[in-house]
């Protein structure tokens, strides 16, 4: 009677890092470190902010929406803690990337078209943040205080602010979901992390991407929800998990 094969296990492959002088090991776990801790903060302060954020009305209906966000004392600091809190995560996404970037091949090159993309959305969520934060709000201000033809005119330019955020978004989504591809298709194919992470920050990177394409087309719609709701919460899996996943395995390698 023969011996059955065990079923091979599906671990991480080698630490990108190994094989790598010493001081650049020694900086490139620090770096990993910051990531993950980042990389919680920002989750953290996105998810308050998210909370403290006026969300009542729908965000399609600029009459609704301009009179619930006119009542807001907080806005402004609201939007630049959502600055925050997204590049604290762009810190941990150029962390993995710088670190991916180790790898051999196609996933190493990967990697490196990651960390250019990952700048690229911490650049246009802040331009989105000033429009929609200080641009709009200031807009919005002029409206509910104006009277008469006035007030006609005030609001149609702050729906034009507000179409100027949309566009922002749409191509925020683009970015971030092109980031979260390529990252993940590294991990996949490269096995420096758990190779099922790379899997979910693929298909959260798809998601972001449809999002950002019906945002482009439909603003702020429930369409577009659908496709960016369970891209976030993927993404968020996918950032901390492959962070804590390369920490370990950098720490491990010899």
């Amino acid at each position: 009677m023969t011996a059955t094969p065990a079923m091979p296990t599906l671990q991480p492959g080698p630490s990108p890092l190994a094989g790598t002088p010493l001081v650049n090991r020694d900086r490139d776990r620090a770096l990993l470190a910051i990531g993950v801790a980042a990389g919680v903060a920002g989750v953290v302060v996105e998810v308050a902010m998210g909370l403290l954020h006026p969300s009542h009305a729908a965000p399609n209906d600029s009459a609704a929406a301009f009179e619930e966000y006119s009542h807001s004392g907080a806005w402004t600091y609201v939007h630049i803690w959502q600055f925050a809190g997204t590049l604290l995560v762009v810190v941990t996404l150029v962390a993995i990337a710088r670190t991916l970037s180790r790898q051999r091949g196609v996933p190493g090159a990967l990697a490196v078209v990651g960390a250019v993309t990952a700048v690229l959305v911490a650049a246009v969520f802040a331009v989105q943040m000033a429009v929609d934060g200080v641009a709009l709000k200031g807009t919005i201000d002029t409206w509910a205080h104006a009277a008469g033809p006035d007030k006609s005119a005030a609001f149609l330019a702050a729906d034009s602010i507000r179409w100027v955020e949309k566009a922002l978004s749409s191509f925020f989504h683009l970015l971030n979901g092109s980031t979260l591809l390529v990252l993940g298709l590294s991990v996949a194919f490269g096995g420096a992390a758990r190779r099922w992470l790379g899997w979910v920050g693929a298909i959260a990177g798809l998601g972001f991407v449809v999002g950002g394409v019906i945002t482009s087309r439909t603003g702020f719609s429930a369409d577009s929800g659908r496709f960016l709701t369970p891209a976030l919460l993927l993404s968020a899996v996918f950032v901390i998990g492959t962070s804590v996943s390369l920490l370990r395995a950098a720490r491990t390698s010899s």
